[in-house]
């Protein structure tokens, strides 16, 4: 109980405080997130705080927008350049009541999962990311979508639950990248 308190504190409480998102990255990585360079994260709730900040990644060059939900029960990666708009909940575990003995947790299982935003991955306003996705490059999520599956490369993605709704060559060659 103790370290679920500390870990709270520190993460909802003492996080949001610090005024820049650059200076919060660094903050967080200090804390053991693996937290890469010229990241941005903007204040954000962090749920499930008894689970370690080390499940989150960041690679370089990411951004992690104003009122996002992190759920910490297991790995959420971004690799470089991938952004999660303002307003989203990334969610890594489903539970049903086990905990407390609804009847439902003997249909739906109690499950951890990460969830991955791939290389110049977008997920846009208010969308919601389940457990076990994974967004792949260049993809975008519309805004207030429902990701409850794998999103495939250089697509666009939109509704309840997301669906493909348009494809796309990736925009840059890695190698032109900006760095």
């Amino acid at each position: 109980m103790l370290k679920y308190q500390i870990n709270f504190i520190l993460l909802n409480i003492l996080s949001p405080l610090i005024p820049h998102p650059k200076v919060r990255a660094a903050y967080l990585r200090l804390l053991g997130a693996n937290i890469g360079k010229n990241v941005r994260i903007e204040k954000v709730t962090f749920t499930q705080v008894q689970n370690s900040i080390k499940h989150l990644h960041c690679g370089d060059n990411t951004f992690i927008g104003t009122g996002v939900i992190l759920d910490l029960s297991a790995p959420i990666t971004l690799e470089k350049y991938a952004a999660i708009a303002p307003g989203c909940t990334i969610l890594t575990h489903q539970d049903f009541g086990e905990f407390n003995g609804n009847i439902l947790s003997t249909i739906y299982k109690t499950k951890y999962s990460g969830v991955c935003l791939n290389r110049n991955a977008v997920v846009g306003v208010d969308t919601t990311v389940l457990a076990g996705a994974c967004i792949g490059s260049y993809s975008v999520v519309g805004a207030k979508s429902l990701v409850s599956s794998d999103v495939p490369a250089n697509v666009l993605v939109s509704g309840i639950p997301a669906k493909v709704v348009g494809k796309h060559g990736c925009l840059l060659p890695p190698e032109k990248e900006p760095s």
